[in-house]
């Protein structure tokens, strides 16, 4: 898969495109990239995902405070596991927020892509203040050139399959429901730095991840997760046993002994073991943290 952040004009002439931003590629995104391949399949032609970098809320609504369910990197190692053949990541600033709904089509699709066909979300917006929608993406279609398909809403769980409502179910420590709608276990990416060094003499030495701010880290608890292939339990929060009161990301990998200080972990949370709590003692605490590890 190619990562191309300046395509030349029409470089990618005939290219069947996936549009979005595409945060926590959930399976709603997911059926617009395998019919976006699937068509390029048929057409002997490249799929090519389109996606913004940062996300456009975080320029237009940065009292939002929005945290992102992938990172630029994660989302890019997603598109590939889907059948992706190349992405396009279009920075998002201020000249791009005030582009017009048709000079956005006009620029991207048809000079900068050459598109024959675009896949967008049923719910897609474009354009400055979102004043295009799929209904007028078709009629631009026509006028350039290029066919465009709306895929439908995807639901599962009573929920419309949305980024939003993932990360609503995230902050709420509903972590297994959140997985279910994403169709995929939750990546967490960072540095290993310094952390308490609180972990090692409890017989658990823990390496402590550093994400990017912007990233959006579950509710407090307990979790199973991967490193590669080694299996390990990750503690997000507080550490109340000890009174601290920052949340940091602590990783344990059983029967790792090697220090990871410096180095960057890709993380796969697969299931939230329980919630975090306060113990009385520390040797409550080491029962549980080896209980927790015998669950992985």
């Amino acid at each position: 898969m190619r990562i191309i952040r300046h395509p030349k004009k029409k470089s990618l002439k005939g290219s069947v495109v996936a549009l979005g931003t595409f945060d926590g590629v959930h399976r709603g995104h997911q059926v617009i990239l395998q019919q976006a391949v699937k068509q390029a399949k048929k057409d002997k032609t490249a799929s090519i995902a389109i996606t913004f970098d940062p996300h456009p809320q975080l320029l237009i609504s940065p009292e939002r405070g929005l945290k992102l369910l992938t990172t630029l990197t994660e989302r890019e190692k997603l598109f590939c596991r889907y059948g992706i053949d190349g992405v396009v990541v279009i920075r998002f600033n201020k000249r791009l927020q005030a582009l017009a709904k048709e000079d956005f089509v006009k620029k991207y699709l048809v000079e900068k892509i050459g598109a024959s066909h675009v896949f967008v979300g049923f719910d897609y917006a474009f354009g400055k203040s979102r004043a295009g929608d799929v209904s007028q993406l078709k009629k631009l279609g026509k006028k350039h050139g290029f066919a465009v398909t709306v895929v439908r809403a995807v639901s599962a769980d009573k929920h419309v399959i949305k980024s939003k409502v993932i990360r609503e179910l995230l902050s709420q420590g509903k972590f297994n429901q959140a997985v279910q709608l994403l169709g995929h276990a939750y990546q967490i990416e960072g540095v290993v730095v310094r952390g308490s060094g609180r972990g090692k003499p409890l017989g658990f030495p823990t390496a402590n991840l550093r994400v990017a701010n912007n990233k959006l880290i579950p509710a407090h608890g307990v979790y199973a997760g991967l490193w590669g292939e080694k299996k390990c339990a990750v503690n997000i929060g507080a550490r109340p046993t000890f009174g601290a009161g920052e949340t940091a990301i602590e990783v344990h990998i059983p029967r790792y002994k090697k220090n990871l200080r410096g180095q960057r972990l890709n993380l796969i949370l697969t299931r939230r073991l329980r919630e975090e709590r306060q113990f009385s003692d520390v040797e409550k605490l080491k029962r549980q943290i080896a209980k927790d590890i015998r669950r992985l």
